[in-house]
């Protein structure tokens, strides 16, 4: 008998594996609600500051403006 072969597991929680860097903020946060199964418009990402980041934004930019 063959063998199975294990499948490699990402050990990271499904929140960080959903966006990549280079995505927009609208797009990020529409499967944000996909796959968390929320309503259209509950996710907002925002800026360190409060306000509510743009939609064109990317998210590698909201990430450093983060880690400022």
């Amino acid at each position: 008998m063959a063998k199975k072969s294990k499948k490699k597991r990402n050990l990271q929680p499904l929140r960080y594996q959903v966006i990549r860097v280079d995505a927009t903020v609208e797009a990020a946060e529409r499967e944000i609600e996909r796959v968390f199964g929320l309503p259209s418009g509950s996710v907002q990402l925002v800026l360190p500051s409060g306000r509510k980041a743009r939609a064109d934004k990317r998210i590698g930019s909201l990430l450093d403006d983060w880690s400022e």
